[in-house]
């Protein structure tokens, strides 16, 4: 079993920077379950640093243990049991966290991007900001940085959030299905593009969240006076005026109609195809499933919009910026993509965002 000499004793096994392989994992667990079971033969579990990415955790029992800034990326931890844990500055990207258990876990400054949470177990977690010291640009100076916890692209169907303390969390792009976020402190959290049907808000603090292009379906919440992006689409017959009215500003170089700005607006299954839409911003609006196929939008700003199902066939997409936009199964086609002339702007996508040409 790897130890630290100088970090183990009697009642703990210190491991720090460690690359941690499956048989030592599995030898861990057992001790530390010894630990759990109040055995006299038992140690809690401490790492810090450590690299468990891709690693088979399902099952085990980690409860009380502590994983400092520790990687978790892309493993299994089906039914795992990291109830009262300190896991603070871990990252759990694209982790397979079904039935996890993380009852009153500090997961400060924790990372669940991407990562399936279905059934998972939050209750009375705490979620909030942490603060980290690493090395500056120079690498000869510490460096104080503020990080929040982030669900980003998150499946959080039926994931317990139950009196959780999330203030200021980043869930842009989650999915939340019929997820439980009774009397949980949800202030300052970031819902962009977000979907929550049959959420449970009942006694949730909402106050300062940022709820811009999120979906909401049966919530039972009067949400009306939160919502930064309104929750019912554009009025039709406002919706033809303002793009006629842009369409003679962009034929008339700016000298009639009016530049359309649908930033924040709710546009869900709009037909906006063959349409002349250069510079419009769409930042922070509801586009779920609009139907871009055809239309000019050149130097269009959809940065944090809600794009997913949406279709861009054969449009003209130079110089767009989509930089923090939901892009889950939208579709790029035959999209004229990269420089617009005479401007210096490039099609700009989300850091990792592999770009999908299919077509219906």
């Amino acid at each position: 079993m790897p130890s630290d000499s100088k970090g183990s004793n009697s009642k703990n096994i210190v491991l720090s920077r460690r690359i941690i392989t499956q048989e030592a994992l599995v030898k861990l667990a057992e001790v530390h379950q010894r630990f759990v079971d109040k055995k006299r033969d038992g140690r809690r579990v401490i790492m810090r640093n450590c690299v468990l990415v891709e690693l088979d955790i399902s099952r085990l029992c980690f409860a009380e243990a502590h994983f400092m800034a520790c990687l978790f990326s892309r493993a299994n931890l089906t039914d795992a049991n990291f109830s009262r844990a300190k896991l603070f500055g871990s990252t759990f990207e694209s982790a397979d966290l079904t039935r996890a258990n993380f009852e009153r876990a500090d997961l400060r400054a924790v990372v669940f991007d991407k990562a399936n949470l279905r059934d998972a177990r939050f209750d009375e977690a705490d979620l909030r900001r942490g603060g980290i010291i690493a090395n500056g640009a120079k690498g000869d100076q510490e460096v104080f940085r503020e990080i929040r916890s982030s669900f980003r692209n998150a499946n959080l169907s039926h994931t317990n959030l139950r009196n959780a303390v999330l203030k200021d969390v980043d869930f842009a792009g989650a999915m939340l299905d019929g997820t439980e976020l009774y009397g949980a402190d949800l202030r300052g959290s970031r819902f962009t593009g977000a979907e929550l049907k049959s959420v449970v808000l009942t006694n949730a603090r909402l106050q300062e969240a940022d709820l811009r292009g999120a979906t909401f379906e049966d919530t039972r919440v009067e949400l009306s006076g939160l919502l930064s992006t309104p929750m019912e689409a554009v009025d039709p017959v406002t919706l033809v005026k303002t793009l006629a009215d842009h369409e003679r500003w962009v034929n008339s170089d700016g000298k009639q109609g009016k530049r359309a700005d649908f930033a924040e607006q709710n546009l869900t299954e709009v037909d906006l195809s063959g349409r002349s839409l250069a510079t419009i911003s769409f930042a922070n609006a509801n586009l779920k499933g609009v139907n871009f196929d055809g239309s000019i939008l050149a130097a269009c700003d959809f940065s944090n919009a809600n794009l997913r199902n949406a279709t861009f066939s054969g449009s003209d997409l130079r110089g767009a910026n989509f930089i923090g936009a939901m892009l889950e199964d939208t579709r790029f086609g035959d999209a004229n993509i990269g420089a617009l002339p005479e401007t210096g702007m490039e099609t700009v996508f989300p850091d990792g965002f592999l770009l999908d040409r299919g077509v219906g």
